[in-house]
Formats: structure tokens, sequence, C-alpha cells
């Protein structure tokens, strides 16, 4: 019975012959159809999204250098040596409090 389905599969593949060129055929049929866009079209968007990304990217630098000097100004140059040291006594103790 199995043997009958494995038959059954090879010849329908046996009967599309030319499925391959079909394929290509169709495939290049519709590219063809495709309205592409002009160069300069092409260039203006290139220079869009270039653009909006060097934007993008100032700005994320912007919020890093505010958060570090944050950081740095504000969490660790605030907190002052002795906390920064009984925090980290407290933390390497297990931080149990008792």
């Amino acid at each position: 019975m199995a043997d009958e389905k494995v038959k059954d599969r090879k010849d329908k593949k046996k009967k599309e012959p030319g499925r391959v060129r079909r394929w290509f055929k169709d495939f290049f049929s519709e590219l063809k159809k495709v309205t592409w866009p002009s160069f300069s079209k092409v260039v203006k968007q290139t220079g869009i999204v270039l653009l909006v990304t060097v934007i993008f990217l100032l700005v994320m630098m912007a919020f890093d250098a505010l958060l570090g000097t944050f950081y740095n100004d504000f969490l660790i140059k605030g907190l002052g040596s002795d906390t920064v040291v009984a925090f980290s006594a407290l933390i390497r103790s297990g931080g149990g409090l008792l």
C-alpha cells in the first residue's frame, strides 16, 4: 500500500514536463509587469533613508551621553565613597541585614 503511494507521487511528477521551465517563464513574465522606479527617485529615497538613519543615530548618541552623565555625576559621585564602600560590602556579604 505504501509502495503504491510512492509510485503515485512519482507518476504525478513525471506527468508535468517542463515544470521548471514554466516556473521561470512565469517568473520573468511577472517581472516585466512590475513598474520600476526611475533612477532619480531611487537616489532621492536612498538619501531620505540615510538622512533618517543619521538623525536617529544623533538622537541615540544624545540620550547615551545624557544617561552617562546622569550615571557618573549623580549615582557614582553623588553617593560618596563611604556609601559606595558600604554598599559593595553589603553586596559581598550576601545582602542580609541581620
